[in-house]
């Protein structure tokens, strides 16, 4: 979890490359199935449930796997213990913190602009996330990440 531009993307291509294990991505995900989104909350739904249907099955099949989305509130990361409780799987919530005003700009300049809703801006998009981002709660174990030192010796220090 963490803000847009904070390093999730980074820091679950790492992991990938240091463990093997399957890296889902909802940006990959979404352009895949809606080359052309409209962000509507069925097209949310639908993505989400994709995802999560192969998540199950990777776990199902004994892989290890990277859930990388958003996941900044609370009820969305419970879904996904939820879905990982449920095939005996373990959890481990990684917190990519970046200072904002760092990560808005990596988000601004990085950000592929099919990924940004009609009658958005990157600007107003990362703005709207940040509102809604919520803290892991003190029932979350997570992992704190300096996302502005994300490599591969850091990673392998963490993992």
């Amino acid at each position: 979890m963490g803000l847009p531009g904070s390093g999730k993307t980074t820091l679950a291509k790492e992991i990938q490359k240091l463990t093997k294990a399957a890296r889902l991505s909802s940006d990959d995900y979404r352009l895949l199935i809606f080359p052309e989104p409209e962000f509507t909350q069925k097209e949310h739904d639908n993505l989400y449930a994709l995802i999560d249907h192969s998540v199950g099955h990777l776990l199902e099949a004994g892989h290890d796997v990277i859930y990388d989305a958003n996941l900044n509130r609370q009820i969305h990361r419970q879904e996904k213990y939820n879905l990982a409780k449920s095939r005996s799987a373990n959890v481990k919530l990684w917190w990519v913190q970046t200072p904002q005003e760092i990560a808005k700009a990596r988000r601004i300049k990085e950000q592929n602009k099919v990924l940004i809703p009609d009658g958005e801006t990157a600007e107003k998009m990362f703005d709207r996330i940040v509102e809604v981002f919520e803290k892991p709660t003190k029932d979350e174990p997570y992992t704190a990440v300096d996302g502005t030192k994300i490599s591969t010796a850091y990673v392998r220090s963490l993992l």
